[in-house]
């Protein structure tokens, strides 16, 4: 019992990936190639890089890695490392739909034990775009695949816990808006949302998100 509690409560806190940003699909008409700085609050302040290079011409399609670390005294402790692949796959004159799905790597590591997870997320966003703005709501499902736990404290004290791989254990789900301005080959955003468990019972302690992403094209 001890064992399944803690797992659940440490598994809580890693599922709080850093979304990336949707694209300007308008604006990345003619360029191959972005990077993308960003801060937010998910679970605590968070940073992160990401560069993206389109995959396909017909369709807009971009390949992207994405990298992100909370603020703390140890810097490389946590760390959240994403690859994705994002696509408009529907368009009028001003709307978009856009999917993303994701493969997650992700570490959380504390006095207590480090957790190794695997995981895979979808986002989906519907918006508005037009030469210089952009407005948008957004989905994302996050769901944990597998998580290897190495014990540290609570090993001294519960020799015989269990140290390995465990199965799915959770996910979360994102709701939120995003805002975003181009200027040049340059795009700025901000969004933010609410988190759900997907129980939509046992929700996170810090229920919302909030990020901003500063961008470049080439």
């Amino acid at each position: 019992m001890k064992k399944t509690i803690f797992i659940s409560a440490m598994l809580a806190l890693i599922f709080t990936p850093m979304k990336a940003q949707n694209l300007h699909y308008q604006m990345s008409s003619g360029h191959n190639h972005f990077l993308a700085a960003k801060f937010g609050a998910d679970y605590g302040t968070v940073i992160g890089l990401s560069y993206g290079q389109r995959i396909t011409s017909a369709k807009p399609t971009f390949l992207t890695v994405e990298s992100s670390i909370p603020f703390g005294h140890k810097l490389l402790d946590d760390w959240k490392m994403r690859l994705a692949v994002e696509s408009e796959l529907w368009k009028t004159r001003h709307f978009s739909f856009t999917l993303k799905p994701g493969f997650i790597v992700r570490r959380y590591d504390t006095d207590i034990a480090r957790l190794l997870n695997i995981g895979a997320d979808l986002t989906t966003s519907f918006g508005y775009f037009n030469a210089k703005w952009l407005f948008a709501i957004e989905a994302n499902y996050d769901q944990s695949l597998s998580t290897h736990i190495k014990h540290h404290s609570l090993q001294e004290n519960y020799p015989d816990i269990y140290n390995g791989w465990i199965g799915p254990a959770g996910a979360n789900l994102k709701f939120g808006a995003q805002a975003g301005y181009a200027f040049g080959k340059n795009f700025l955003s901000i969004k933010a949302g609410k988190v759900y468990a997907r129980s939509f019972q046992d929700n996170p302690t810090l229920p919302f998100y909030f990020e901003i992403t500063c961008l470049r094209l080439w």
